[in-house]
């Protein structure tokens, strides 16, 4: 099994996957202009609510991860928070690069945009109860998630 180290979350590490959602303090209303990132396919815009009762600890075993390919995603800690978040390139046959694999840790009060196409992990709460307002735009015909299914599972561990 593979094993990937996760690490803080910062806007650097994470740029390549999409956006470190939390406010920066420079002006009173931060603009997020890529959370809406979207292709003509998906004119739906959708907030949902996450709830997550149940805490991960570290090691973390993945056997799955999703992308959406119509559309960002994003991810707005309104309790809880701390989370773990998994990302990883795209292979030139389009299934998860698993040997890419970064992740890391989010904060309480950090959220994040996976950019569109971006294969990553569901969200994995570290406390609990956790609960997240998931914002993305979708095709409204099942199109919208895309799963892979690994053929080994990788571990993630603490830094």
């Amino acid at each position: 099994m593979q094993r990937f180290k996760a690490v803080p979350l910062t806007a650097e590490a994470f740029a390549p996957y999409g956006e470190v959602l939390v406010h920066k303090g420079e002006v009173k209303l931060q603009p997020v202009p890529d959370a809406f990132d979207r292709t003509a396919d998906a004119p739906v815009p959708s907030l949902a609510l996450l709830r997550i009762d149940a805490a991960n600890a570290l090691p973390v075993v993945i056997d799955r991860l999703e992308r959406h390919p119509f559309s960002a995603q994003s991810f707005l800690p309104t309790e809880g928070g701390r989370c773990l978040i998994i990302v990883c390139d795209t292979a030139a046959d389009g299934s998860p690069d698993i040997a890419s694999t970064k992740a890391f840790i989010s904060e309480k009060r950090e959220g994040i945009t996976y950019k569109r196409n971006v294969w990553h992990r569901s969200v994995t709460a570290l406390e609990a109860p956790s609960q997240f307002a998931v914002v993305m735009a979708q095709t409204g015909d099942g199109r919208d998630n895309l799963f892979f299914d690994l053929a080994a599972p990788i571990e993630i561990v603490a830094g």
